[in-house]
């Protein structure tokens, strides 16, 4: 049993207390299905909504990064590190990474290995994890800034079917951090959310001092989270969804997919600035031109991001080739530090968190978590600001 928290008889071992739900004389909350409860008072959807009111200022900030996994992690790091006005970057945390999760929920192996070259390699989630620590470590040299004391080692493996918490460095961090000062702490959490959900876990009432601004899953509407984030780990999404942590979820599809960026872009507004610039476009370059990969991972996006969005069939779609390709690369991650740094980058609403299943559909029921969740991203507006912010290390 995790300490702080409490079981409830009858109820399905493994899982976190619903944080809206039955409460009995006692005050502990909780559900039939999710059966740890977590103190004798658990903030309310009116307390939560005010907490995810961004507030003006300086925020206390810490990322969870699989920063090795593509080529966005390292523009966002580098972007929060250079935002010294909005962002007091206390550490950032290498999460876990690794590929399995495409093969049971998108196209034939052979698609997805086609198109792999556009993303990274990890023979398991540990591997990914030390590959995005050192990948963390490259971002602070290129800028120039200590690392000594702010990076740390995230979790080697997911989160089991048991729900235990991974410990970690990282986990054990942000425990600490999130109970040291009455300030809220931030966390841009743009990689697998094993990291923070462990943390949970150990100590659950973080859940009052943090805010969990997480690029996941998909839009609601979609009816799944099908998205390399949210699907790798999908016991720990499940925990944060469940827990009733203040939680901004920014989905991939028709949000964050908006932020592309091309080669000439990135040769005017950073190639030749420094060598974080020159850094910075080389990884992106180096994904350009590989018509095979690109037009592969269009038939991995239809068959798992996209799913449900498109009733033609393959065989038909198959009939129509495609030619010629304008290249652009989507930074995705940016989109987490945009959000918090100026709100009227990044759309969002209030709504209700939806149930994750084992599959990944989401499903709706009542008296759950309020959540915000991102509707649009202004492009123009975010990339202005990082292309200033990055041109002048």
């Amino acid at each position: 049993m995790v300490p702080g928290m409490k079981r409830r008889a009858g109820c399905r071992p493994g899982f976190l207390a619903c944080a809206v739900g039955e409460t009995d004389k006692s005050g502990w909350s909780g559900c039939a299905e999710h059966d740890i409860m977590i103190g004798e008072r658990r903030m309310n959807n009116e307390e939560r909504k005010k907490r995810l009111q961004i507030p003006t200022g300086r925020l206390r900030l810490v990322i969870d990064t699989d920063a090795k996994n593509e080529v966005d992690d390292q523009f966002a790091i580098a972007w929060a590190l250079r935002s010294p006005e909005r962002f007091q970057v206390e550490a950032v945390y290498a999460a876990p990474f690794s590929h399995e999760c495409f093969q049971n929920f998108q196209a034939s192996k052979e698609m997805v290995e086609k198109s792999s070259d556009l993303i990274g390699h990890a023979v398991d989630p540990g591997d990914g994890m030390r590959q995005s620590y050192d990948e963390i470590r490259r971002v602070f040299d290129l800028l120039h800034m200590d690392p000594e004391n702010r990076i740390f080692y995230g979790s080697d493996r997911y989160i089991g079917t048991d729900g235990k918490p991974v410990a970690s460095a990282a986990a054990e961090d942000l425990v600490r951090r999130a109970k040291e000062s009455e300030e809220p702490l931030y966390i841009a959490a743009i990689g697998a959310i094993t990291n923070i959900a462990s943390a949970i876990l150990m100590d659950p009432s973080i859940i009052d001092r943090i805010v969990v601004v997480w690029l996941a899953g998909q839009p609601l509407e979609f009816g799944h989270g099908i998205e390399f984030n949210m699907m790798q780990d999908v016991k720990a999404s499940q925990i944060v969804l469940d827990s009733g942590v203040p939680l901004v979820l920014v989905p991939c599809m028709n949000v964050a997919s908006a932020l592309t960026v091309s080669e000439q872009e990135l040769k005017v507004n950073l190639a030749g600035k420094n060598e974080l610039g020159d850094y910075l476009y080389s990884i992106v370059a180096g994904a350009f031109c590989n018509e095979e990969a690109e037009k592969a991972f269009m038939q991995v996006d239809r068959g798992g991001y996209l799913l449900g969005r498109e009733d033609y069939s393959e065989e038909y779609l198959g009939k129509f080739p495609t030619e010629h390709i304008s290249w652009s690369r989507i930074v995705w991650d940016i989109s987490v530090i945009a959000f918090l740094k100026n709100p009227n980058w990044v759309l969002s609403r209030y709504e209700s968190a939806p149930v994750l299943k084992e599959d990944l559909r989401y499903e709706r029921e009542e008296n759950r978590p309020v959540i915000k969740v991102a509707t649009y991203c202004w492009r123009n507006y975010i990339f202005g600001d990082l292309f200033y912010r990055l041109e002048r290390v």
